[in-house]
């Protein structure tokens, strides 16, 4: 192994791999034996610097992260996906997939809700529950019974669910709570809805 003062090698002339390390040696102490002279100096300064194999370190890291995490370790979190852009046919698909049908040509007042602009969705309760079309109350109804026979809670009934591509987006238009819209009706396998939702 080589080191800024020369070779230094381990037993039998093999040096040991690892990392040089330079340590401070103390200075030997001399002792008389029979046959043997004393040693000759003691030398200045009382000890002097050399270079010595050390073993290489091995670090462990716990390997917990946020976010991407750290490679070898566990990743804290996945991150949860946002809603499809707008354009996206993912929006269509999922159209066709619940077998969307429009309930008339009627335009109806309400107010948002709640809208979840990460998941894409939200709720429009209708100024007059009461006066919307036998069809669209009876699948409101089978909707919110089927969520409650799953265990899930269901917190105020007599909405009407939307998704972002059934909103007719405007400047100014803000889909917060309490915002009064105008919208249509739709049935489909899941429940009932508005599209066609707009600034009123």
């Amino acid at each position: 192994i080589k080191s800024p003062f020369g070779s230094i090698m381990g037993k039998g002339g093999k040096g040991k791999a690892g990392r040089i390390t330079k340590v401070w040696t103390a200075p030997k102490k001399w002792e008389s034996s029979k046959g043997k002279s004393q040693g000759k100096s003691k030398g200045k300064g009382g000890g002097h610097w050399v270079w010595v194999d050390e073993a290489p370190k091995v670090y462990k890291t716990k390997g917990k992260g946020k976010g991407k995490g750290v490679k070898g370790g566990k990743a804290k979190g996945k991150g949860k996906r946002r809603a499809a852009p707008l354009t996206s046919e993912f929006w269509n698909k999922k159209v066709e997939a619940e077998g969307r049908k429009e309930v008339g040509e009627t335009v109806l007042p309400g107010v948002i809700s709640r809208y979840s602009v990460k998941q894409g969705y939200g709720f429009i309760k209708a100024d007059n529950p009461q006066g919307l079309p036998i069809p669209v109350q009876k699948k409101m109804n089978e909707a919110e019974a089927a969520a409650e026979a799953e265990g899930k809670e269901v917190k105020e009934k007599g909405l009407l669910y939307f998704r972002k591509p059934d909103v007719n987006h405007e400047e100014g238009f803000k889909l917060a709570e309490g915002t009064a819209v105008t919208f249509r009706l739709y049935v489909d396998n899941l429940g009932a809805g508005a599209l066609d939702v707009s600034m009123a």
